[in-house]
Formats: C-alpha cells, sequence, structure tokens
C-alpha cells in the first residue's frame, strides 16, 4: 500500500470528495487528508519526528479529516503534498491591481510603476511568504520524503459576473496582461518552488490564463462560489498526480512499499506493466 499524506485547506474537499469515488480504481494508494478551513494549519508544529497541531480545535478537525489522526508522522508515508494555503495565481492578481511592471499594457485603475525585476521578484517573496511555504520548511526540518505542492487553481470565469469583483481579478483578467502575468507566475514558481516537486492545475480547466472554466466550478445555491472547484477537477488533479508520483519516489524512502510492485494511473495499464515486469524478472538469468 503506498500512502500520501495531503494538507491543505479548503481547496482539498474536491480532492476528497473525487477520491471517495475514484480511489476505488487505486487499490493500492491510500490519501490521508489533514485539512482545515483557511489557515488553520498554520499551529502545525515540527515536534521530535512529526507534525504537531498545537490549536486543539483544529487537531479536533484534522483528526476527522484523516480518520483518526491528530498528528502527522511523515515516516508513515511514501510522500506528502501540500494543497493551496496561499499558493497560487491570486498572489499575482492582487499584486497588479497596485502595481505595474515597465512592460505591462493595462492602464485602468491606480498603480504603482516598477520595473519587470522589482514585479517578478515581488511575485516571488509573496509565494515564498506563503502558508504553503511555511509548512513545507517545517516538514523539511522532520523528513526528506518527495514533498509536492499543489497551488489553489484559479479563480473560476463566473467571477467576472459579479457585481462587487475581488481585488485585483477585473483588471487582470481583462487586460492584454493576463498572458505575461501567468508567466511571471509560472516563473516564479519554478524559482520559489526548491526541492518540491510542482502539481500545476491542468491546462484543460483553464478557460484563460487567469481562470478556471465555468464547467469546473463548485456549486453553491446561496451565492456564486468563485474561489472553489468541484469533484470533477478534483478527479483531473488526483490522476494526474498518480500518473507523476511513481517516478518521483525512485531512491526516497518509502513507507511501507519497498519491493512490491506498484500500480499508479490507469489500473488496467499498471496491471500491464507488473506482468510484464514479473515475465522480467522470471526470465532473467539466476546469480
Amino acid at each position: 500500500m503506498i500512502r500520501i499524506a495531503l494538507l491543505g485547506d479548503s481547496h482539498l474537499e474536491n480532492w476528497k470528495r473525487a477520491w471517495n469515488s475514484l480511489g476505488k480504481a487505486y487499490p493500492d494508494v491510500d490519501l490521508v487528508f489533514f485539512a482545515t478551513p483557511g489557515k488553520q494549519l498554520e499551529c502545525g508544529e515540527p515536534q521530535g519526528d512529526r507534525l504537531v497541531f498545537k490549536n486543539e480545535e483544529v487537531a479536533r478537525f484534522v483528526e476527522i479529516t484523516s480518520g483518526g489522526r491528530r498528528e502527522l508522522v511523515p515516516a508513515d508515508y511514501d510522500a506528502l503534498c501540500v494543497v493551496g494555503l496561499g499558493w497560487g495565481l491570486r498572489t499575482v492578481t492582487t499584486l497588479y491591481s497596485g502595481w505595474r511592471a515597465d512592460s505591462h499594457s493595462g492602464k485602468e485603475g491606480r498603480f504603482q510603476l516598477v520595473s519587470d525585476a522589482c514585479f517578478q521578484d515581488a511575485v516571488s517573496d509573496r509565494l515564498k511568504a506563503s502558508l504553503a511555504m511555511t509548512l513545507v520548511g517545517r516538514l523539511r526540518q522532520i523528513t526528506d520524503k518527495v514533498i509536492w505542492l499543489a497551488p489553489a487553481p484559479a479563480p473560476s470565469e463566473i467571477v467576472l459576473t459579479l457585481n462587487d469583483l475581488p481585488e485585483g481579478i477585473e483588471f487582470a483578467a481583462a487586460t492584454t496582461d493576463a498572458a505575461p502575468l501567468r508567466a511571471a507566475y509560472e516563473e516564479a514558481c519554478r524559482l520559489a518552488a526548491d526541492d518540491l516537486i510542482l502539481l500545476e492545475q491542468p491546462r484543460a480547466t483553464l478557460a484563460s490564463p487567469l481562470l478556471s472554466k465555468r464547467e469546473y466550478r463548485r456549486r453553491n445555491w446561496k451565492a456564486p462560489d468563485w474561489m472553489h472547484l468541484n469533484d470533477a477537477y478534483g478527479r483531473m488533479v488526483i490522476r494526474e498526480f498518480l500518473s507523476r508520483l511513481e517516478p518521483s519516489l525512485e531512491g526516497h524512502g518509502a513507507g511501507d512499499s519497498s519491493g512490491r510492485l506498484l500500480r499508479f494511473a490507469d489500473p488496467l495499464l499498471g496491471a500491464l506493466r507488473n506482468t510484464l515486469l514479473e515475465m522480467s524478472i522470471r526470465k532473467s538469468p539466476k546469480s
């Protein structure tokens, strides 16, 4: 059994809901969710060989989402994945509302003009200051296991139908600077995510460089939810994650998977690969 610990905020909900049905197709994979709303995981602190949640309310919430665990022990898992927690495209769209680089063409709103290098550094600094990176730093104090980072998805394009648009999104999404802003974000991800594997949002779910397709938004009958995506998105991200996971584990200590045949991505392909591997083992000359 391959075990992966996932730490995140409300953006883990679509992962969890998707995994409730999708997990049946991956009998050799166990995803364990350590999740709380908002920034509550900030109370997670390294203690000995584990991450301990110092706030009792948060510990109880984690106990519910993880199936009874109040602490995260990295040694119990083959890999870790941090989801959301302030890492995402809004780091660049909120910056754009008050700051523009020399190369930007958008002139809407009131803003301070800065150099391209300064703007790029600011985006990188915002990502590095996110709670996601804070938790990664704390995990690195107690483990050398593979750590993945999955950003919060881009806001749904339904956000453009709201009367009161969130800070920065209106200017950023409507301008010709959308593509350069996306490029600045991706470059900042590359620079900031040292010793991590990034699991970016699937391109097929994007309506534009800065917005997700309407079909992936989470339904909410009280008010349009433009921040969170739905189970269909969760299934796509999980499949992408699991299809890339096995190669990342090579050369790293695993929880209890050493010496076993692993099956990831499509179970039929995994079974075929395992069959071929078993045949090659039987045919190989004995030492």
